[in-house]
């Protein structure tokens, strides 16, 4: 196995890993350190039916059944579906809009993700160049370059997660996207029993990593609503000024696709947001699944 850096932050390419083959308990803990220790890691050309990629990453522990269960590929509700395709009738065969926003996997749940790892299946191409990366950035290099003060300020301060104010927030934005471009996205309506499943919650602002012990910002443009106890103009001026700081360039990674990557992020410890530069005929599909973290302390 060989472990090279891409990124300043976060980021690295392993290399010498099958992932459609059972790894020994060795190989196995040497590429959860790096994993962990990277935040961000891609697999290049790895060739995985759907039950292999859940054989893997169910080995970091419990993984989860999004909320959107008509996106799930059918027998495997494991298995979110990431695609700009349609079905014989016209309907989306996935999800369509994920990732819009800057945010970290179903950080509005009370036990977030852990992990997340995407296999691409297709990657839209025009001309010969890969489009729909995807960017990166580490909430634990953010925390750190944070001045003491602070980061005591910080300290003991609660946001709320909400998924009813990210899908009223995405639905608004792809209003917009289709006013401007006259090209609609089919947009998904949660119904209240999916609500009901994923209330809001309070998270800390700074969370401590339940693997590695260090500390990272936990607030994100999608899912954090507001914070609590503070007053309305503060919050939503603070809530921004760390959402901006986050997602700077010194903190970030971005990943170009390449059919057959499997890239994994580190939920506890970074964010990340989609690029929607691709329309069909350009294809794109994409397996994900996510690992059950715990309660964020």
């Amino acid at each position: 196995m060989v472990v090279e850096r891409i990124g300043k932050a976060l980021g690295a390419e392993i290399g010498g890993v099958d992932l459609a083959r059972p790894l020994d308990e060795a190989t196995f803990a040497q590429l959860a350190a790096a994993f962990f220790e990277h935040q961000v890691v891609v697999f290049r050309d790895q060739q995985l039916t759907p039950a292999q990629q859940v054989a893997f990453t169910r080995r970091f522990g419990e993984l989860e059944h999004h909320v959107r269960r008509e996106s799930c590929l059918a027998g495997f509700p494991e298995i979110l579906v990431v695609s700009n395709l349609l079905d014989d009738a016209g309907r989306p065969i996935g999800v369509q809009d994920a990732g819009r926003f800057w945010h970290s996997d179903l950080s509005y749940k009370r036990q977030p993700s852990l992990l997340s790892a995407l296999y691409a299946l297709e990657v839209p191409v025009d001309a010969g160049r890969v489009l729909g990366d995807t960017d990166f950035a580490s909430a634990v290099a953010a925390y750190d370059a944070l001045s003491g003060d602070m980061q005591r300020k910080l300290g003991g301060m609660k946001n709320v997660h909400s998924y009813r104010y990210y899908r009223t927030k995405n639905a608004q934005a792809q209003k917009d996207e289709a006013a401007a471009s006259g090209h609609a996205v089919q947009e998904h309506t949660p119904t209240e029993e999916q609500y009901r499943s994923v209330p809001d919650v309070e998270m800390p602002v700074v969370r401590t990593h339940p693997v590695t012990g260090r500390k990272a910002l936990f607030v994100n443009e999608a899912h954090s609503s507001h914070l609590v106890a503070a007053g309305r103009e503060e919050n939503a001026r603070l809530l921004a000024e760390l959402c901006r700081h986050i997602v700077q360039p010194q903190f970030g990674y971005r990943h170009r696709w390449r059919r057959g990557d499997l890239l994994m992020w580190d939920n506890c410890a970074v964010q990340h947001r989609a690029t929607f530069d691709y329309r069909l005929p350009q294809r794109r599909l994409m397996h994900r699944t996510t690992v059950r973290g715990a309660e964020p302390f």
